[in-house]
């Protein structure tokens, strides 16, 4: 028998809308780990989180999903720590993230002067700017 689908959000439902990806149950349940995960993952982490509530969840799953993300801008990187890349959660908005060294807590911290470097780089060095990404390491709140 068929379990029926749970509940999608508006924003889920659009996420991969006119894209060639689908929105599926295994994907809803990883992007929902990861939304409330606030932190980094690698995919094998964001796996054994999933894993404990939905066995059958697949490891390639995980790391197809996450690309799915990672191409659409939905999720940044972080640079790979032995090797593996972590994940995070993303607004659509340009941010940057501040980072807590004790717990890991990843905070979005909403950017504006994006505009008025990439027009310094671009008239004063000559340099066609692709994409930056700034991150602030601290304290937060709760650990303080």
């Amino acid at each position: 028998m068929k379990r029926p689908r749970p509940p999608r959000t508006e924003s889920e439902a659009t996420l991969f809308a006119g894209t060639r990806h689908r929105m599926t149950t295994q994907r809803r349940q990883v992007i929902s780990a990861l939304r409330s995960a606030r932190r980094y993952l690698t995919a094998q982490q964001l796996h054994e989180r999933l894993r404990l509530k939905r066995p059958r969840i697949g490891l390639a799953t995980v790391y197809r999903t996450l690309e799915a993300l990672r191409e659409l801008g939905l999720v940044s990187t972080s640079s790979p720590r032995l090797g593996e890349a972590a994940y995070v959660w993303c607004t659509s908005e340009h941010h940057h993230h501040a980072i807590c060294s004790r717990c890991g807590r990843v905070d979005d911290v909403p950017c504006k002067a994006g505009r008025n470097y990439e027009r310094i780089l671009s008239r004063g060095l000559g340099f066609a700017l692709q994409g930056h990404q700034l991150e602030f390491f601290g304290i937060c709140a709760r650990c303080s």
